[in-house]
């Protein structure tokens, strides 16, 4: 039992060869397994013992289910969309324009696509475990073996209390532990020779699954690579070569167009510059979260100061602080439970930190953030479920040997969304074989009816939050060869974060008002048809200056669509912190109803009064606002889309 947890033992007893008076049997089978103990020990290499309790407790804290579609409102509808436009040959280049690259199934793998399921449990299995293993030897040195499994055990359940995004939250984690002891030297040969390379490739992976995690990496392990003198250009080298190659290695094997993988990053960075204008959320009972994160995060940063490296020191410090950064936005600016994937890398950092230095305040620190993290995400520590964990990963790899079985779930999925969508069928009877897409959300409609779905490129109307992917919508829709044939539409006024369902985006539902037509409708549900473009050219009709909340009237107009561009004001102040962290919320009100507006939609065309038109009637009220104001001082500019 001594030798499953000492890796760096000698070779003796079952490893020795034969006793003396033991007949040898197969010579060179023995000089094989002599070479590979020899090779394990110069390389420091984990033993079976260690591998395997790393694997185990991968396992029991797995919370990477295989997804079916059966929430239509949230991830399982971008797992759905990637995975169809995937099938359907769909260029996540010139195509589609998301953060979230071809291999998004590492992350959020569809029970549409066993193959998917099994590389995306594959991947995750054989990364966590051996970041665990790795993370377990660089540990043992400094605090015993006992110790070293228990913090190992500690990072696991951590990243495990974030259910359905383990892979975006443990890879920088991960990643950021393994940087800094790579940095001192800690890390076995194994992990220190490999590190520069692997990483490359994680970096390439993530940048094609969820863009921003490959940006948090990135500067982690590139501040990592040019710290120790004398390796350097090699391992900066290793890192940029494996890590470009991966890229588009990896690109090529999705399926992608060689040449477009550039454009899918040009794309991904602006879809990401438009996030916090756009994606915002700051809950009014969270502020505490802010005292916790100062705190730890502080710490933390003294502890980073203090670390002794034989060269420099600066460029870790850099990557980390640009992955800080990209961090916290992304667990602050939507301040709900993405929170909870900040304070686990803190928590991750903080055990480490109380390994090096073993000291018992850097552990309650850690300890800390690991209950702001419970707090955060709202199951508390409770949550925690070996045996749900081991039901999960047992489900999906169930998923990948049985076809069957991948059928059941696949039609108990259908049976739900059925149920809860409740399509009427004359709507399906008249869509028939024809392209058909639905809005706000409910994209598993397609998928669940038997129907023929359209992506539109942003794949989800709350995405398209940039003028550039706005308009790429927009362009899609007016296109009369690629646009959808039906629109089957949520008879709401409002979507995400209380926005206006015809703003949300502006250009892409005016260019539908124009095209479509309602030609069905149910108190839940419009079923729009495809026309001929019905609108003309847009006519100025009045330009004002306006203080915040302050309404000011709409024009009126014998026929077409009055449309409002608003034009909010931001002091440089207000501009700069927008950049480093999140602007203030931003409504614009019709007759006092304030929905919430991006303020990347600034200069597009907010539809304001349609009263002819009957698709532009949601929820019973038709479109014909008397006054409009919003919360910002600025400029509003009033026009009408006229008649052909």
């Amino acid at each position: 039992m001594k030798d499953l947890v000492k890796d760096s033992a000698p070779v003796t007893g079952q490893d020795a060869g034969p006793p003396g008076g033991e007949v040898a049997g197969d010579t060179r089978s023995r000089r094989l397994g002599d070479r590979f103990r020899a090779w394990r020990l110069v390389a420091e290499a984990p033993s079976r013992a260690t591998l395997l309790i790393s694997g185990l407790l991968t396992i029991l804290t797995w919370q990477l289910p295989a997804f079916s579609p059966i929430e239509p409102k949230g991830d399982y509808d971008y797992g759905l969309l990637i995975a169809m436009a995937r099938h359907f040959g769909l260029s996540f280049g010139d195509r589609i324009a998301t953060t979230y690259g071809p291999l998004y199934f590492l992350a959020i793998p569809s029970t549409t696509v066993r193959a998917e399921v099994a590389v995306g449990f594959l991947f995750w299995f054989v990364f966590t475990t051996g970041c665990l293993a790795a993370c377990f030897q660089a540990f043992q040195g400094r605090i015993g073996t006992r110790w070293a499994w228990v913090a190992c055990g500690a990072i696991a359940v951590s990243f495990s209390i974030v259910p359905l995004t383990g892979v975006i939250t443990a890879t920088p984690g991960f990643v950021a532990v393994l940087a800094i002891c790579h940095a001192l030297g800690l890390l076995p040969k194994w992990a220190e020779r490999s590190f520069p390379v692997v990483m490359g490739l994680v970096v390439a992976a993530m940048l094609l699954t969820k863009f921003s995690v490959g940006l948090m990496c990135g500067p982690i392990v590139l501040g990592a690579v040019l710290v120790r003198p004398g390796r350097r250009l090699r391992e900066f080298a290793e890192f940029a070569v494996s890590g470009l190659v991966g890229l588009v290695l990896l690109w090529i094997v999705a399926g992608q167009p060689p040449t477009q993988v550039v454009q899918y990053v040009v794309r991904a960075l602006s879809v990401g510059s438009g996030h916090a204008q756009s994606m915002g959320l700051e809950p009014t009972n969270s502020a505490w979260e802010y005292l916790v994160a100062a705190v730890v995060t502080i710490v933390l940063a003294v502890g980073v100061a203090r670390i002794k490296v034989d060269g420099w020191r600066w460029p870790l410090w850099l990557g980390l602080l640009a992955a800080g950064w990209l961090l916290f936005k992304q667990g602050f600016v939507r301040h709900d439970s993405h929170s909870a994937q900040y304070f686990a890398v803190l928590f991750a950092l903080g055990v480490l930190f109380a390994v090096l230095q073993r000291s018992a305040v850097l552990a309650m620190v850690a300890a800390l953030s690991l209950l702001a993290q419970a707090a955060s995400f709202g199951g508390g520590l409770w949550v925690i479920d070996p045996a749900r964990s081991l039901h999960t990963f047992a489900d999906g790899a169930t998923i990948v040997a049985s076809g069957s079985h991948r059928d059941a779930v696949q039609e108990d999925a259908r049976s739900q969304l059925r149920q809860r969508t409740a399509i009427p069928q004359r709507f399906l009877s008249r869509i028939g074989t024809q392209s058909v897409r639905a809005e706000p959300f409910d994209q598993a409609i397609g998928w669940t009816y038997g129907l023929t779905p359209a992506i539109p490129p942003t794949l989800l109307n709350y995405g398209a939050y940039t003028e550039l992917l706005d308009k790429m919508n927009e362009s899609w829709i007016a296109d009369d060869v690629n646009g959808p044939r039906f629109i089957i539409r949520e008879n709401t006024r409002t979507t995400l974060d209380a926005r206006f369902a015809l703003w949300d985006p502006p250009r892409t539902e005016l260019a539908e008002t124009c095209r479509y037509t309602m030609v069905d409708s149910t108190d839940k549900w419009q079923l729009l048809e495809r026309g001929p473009n019905r609108c003309g050219a847009e006519r100025e009709l009045s330009s004002t200056q306006v203080a915040a909340g302050q309404s000011v009237p709409v024009p009126t107009a014998a026929d077409g669509v009055v449309v409002a561009r608003v034009y909010p004001e931001q002091s440089l102040a207000e501009r700069a912190w927008a950049f480093l962290f999140k602007p203030d919320d931003l409504t614009a009100s019709l007759d006092g109803e304030a929905f919430r507006l991006p303020w990347t939609h600034g200069d597009a065309p907010l539809m304001v009064s349609a009263p002819q038109e009957q698709s532009a009637a949601l929820a019973g009220r038709p479109l014909a606002a008397k006054t409009l104001s919003m919360s910002a001082p600025g400029r509003v500019v009033f026009s009408v889309v006229g008649r052909k």
